[in-house]
């Protein structure tokens, strides 16, 4: 039985994508140097990273679906097998911390990334103010 839930969850792992639930993440813009770029290449790119940040919370949510058609796609279980039940325990388990890594993994490029654009921003705003006569 042990072996049975465990080739089921390999083939799932595997089908996922053939059944179109793949989530993919999305790519980063590259951002303008903000002490050189125009004021055109720095509205473009806060447009780009509006678009990316929310594509990010885009794929967040699509992993949360993934997840549940994943694990409703588990094996039903005997609930008197306790080996059986211990053993969907630990893969639910196992795949709420990966959930959560992957979570915590995006959340935090897109506090980086976001970083990065600040910086920008403030390289561009510092150079605009240098620029005005007194």
């Amino acid at each position: 039985m042990m072996n049975l839930i465990r080739i089921a969850a390999v083939i799932l792992l595997f089908a996922a994508p053939a059944l179109g639930l793949a989530c993919e993440y999305p790519e980063r813009p590259t951002l303008p140097d903000g002490s050189t770029a125009a004021k055109q290449d720095m509205i473009a790119a806060q447009a780009d990273v509006k678009a990316f940040l929310a594509s990010v919370d885009e794929y967040l949510s699509c992993l949360e679906e993934e997840e549940k058609v994943a694990i409703a796609a588990l094996p039903e279980i005997d609930d008197s097998d306790a080996e059986a039940v211990e053993s969907r325990e630990a893969e639910i388990k196992r795949r709420d911390e990966l959930l959560a890594k992957r979570f915590d993994a995006a959340n935090e490029e897109k506090f980086l990334f976001g970083e990065q654009w600040n910086q920008q921003v403030r390289a561009y705003n510092a150079r605009k103010s240098e620029q005005k006569p007194d």
